[in-house]
């Protein structure tokens, strides 16, 4: 891999990405040592950086590179793609829904509920069995029930903010220099999530505070809506987003839609297979896509190298996207050899 990105000689980014690679998977083994074993005992392997192609993600990476930022954009889902599949404990990590329906603010009903449908559809989106069109009927029942019984259950406003509080929720590695390093260069960014919009900005705001709203950051999501006296949820806003209809179809009419027009290279975050059509209807785009494959990877590896540039295994860091990006971002400079190419923080 790294003799194929090394190729032309006079490639920095396509030779900086495979130190970056060689630097991931190594730092990535010295530090899962505390976290690579569950409760239940099972041992998780280092996580790994997967190159599907090196010609075709070492072409992209050098016209992004000579783009520069002015001409990116970054679109990344929220849910085991910004934040971890598993707790520090070695648990399997709440969602967004998931941070409400195990809060136990709702009462046990509620919970009951809810865990049955997660029981009961959350096979249906992982199964590397399906296919997208079969598994799309199935998560709109899930979306649409989840939300009834939050309305039905009567969560209040305040409930996510007591929710959030209680909710032991954590970001990948590297997360907020990436974010730092995006906001510096002011590329548009969009977290793009088939959760709760409320949620996500609660988290943001409990572990960032408002430093991290910076004028380039975008959020799309389920927007809830309150009663105004009250507080209490009385539905959703007209366009739900589930894990299968994430494109730009929710996205036209909004601020970042409008940014998108000018810009013409975008890298994509994603852990799902609908996660690579979150660039669907930006026609004329050069994107880079980086997928965290979180469950079945033997059966799904060949899927997901299809689909995605590069893809990371067993619950890996953002400190590669990262990279990726300050190559894209820094200003160019004269060739260096791959030693010489800063790697710190992978």
């Amino acid at each position: 891999m790294l003799r194929s990105l090394l190729r032309d000689g006079g490639n920095v980014p396509a030779a900086a990405a495979a130190a970056a690679v060689a630097a991931y998977c190594a730092s990535s083994r010295a530090t899962s040592t505390a976290r690579s074993e569950s409760p239940t005992g099972f041992a998780r392997q280092p996580p790994r950086a997967i190159i599907s192609d090196p010609d075709v993600f070492a072409a992209k990476l050098s016209r992004m590179a000579a783009d520069g930022p002015s001409q990116l954009l970054m679109i990344a889902d929220f849910d085991y793609t910004l934040t971890p599949y598993y707790t520090p404990k070695g648990e399997h990590a709440h969602s967004c829904h998931g941070i409400i329906s195990g809060s136990g603010f709702l009462g046990p009903e509620f919970q009951a509920k809810a865990n049955a449908l997660f029981q009961q559809f959350y096979p249906i989106e992982i199964s590397p069995l399906l296919t997208h069109d079969e598994k799309e009927p199935h998560m709109i029942e899930w979306w649409e029930r989840s939300h009834k019984i939050m309305v039905e259950y009567g969560l209040h406003a305040h409930h996510i903010q007591d929710a959030v509080a209680d909710a032991d929720i954590t970001f990948r590695a590297g997360f907020r220099p990436l974010f730092a390093s995006l906001a510096t260069a002011n590329v548009p960014t969009l977290i793009f999530s088939a959760g709760l919009a409320d949620v996500i900005q609660a988290v943001m705001n409990k572990t960032w505070g408002d430093a991290f709203w910076t004028p380039n950051v975008h959020v799309i999501s389920n927007v809830m809506e309150f009663e105004p006296t009250t507080g209490r949820l009385v539905g959703f806003q007209e366009k739900l987003i589930h894990c299968h209809n994430k494109n730009t179809a929710v996205v036209r009419d909004t601020p970042f839609w409008d940014e998108c027009h000018s810009r013409r290279n975008v890298v994509l975050l994603g852990d799902s297979i609908g996660d690579v059509n979150m660039t669907e209807g930006l026609d004329g785009k050069e994107v880079l896509r980086i997928g965290f494959l979180n469950t079945h990877i033997e059966e799904r590896m060949a899927e997901y190298l299809s689909l995605y540039d590069v893809v990371i295994v067993n619950d890996g860091t953002l400190h590669f996207a990262h990279v990726v990006v300050d190559l894209i971002t820094r200003p160019p400079s004269p060739p260096r050899s791959v030693a010489e190419v800063p790697l710190a923080g992978l």
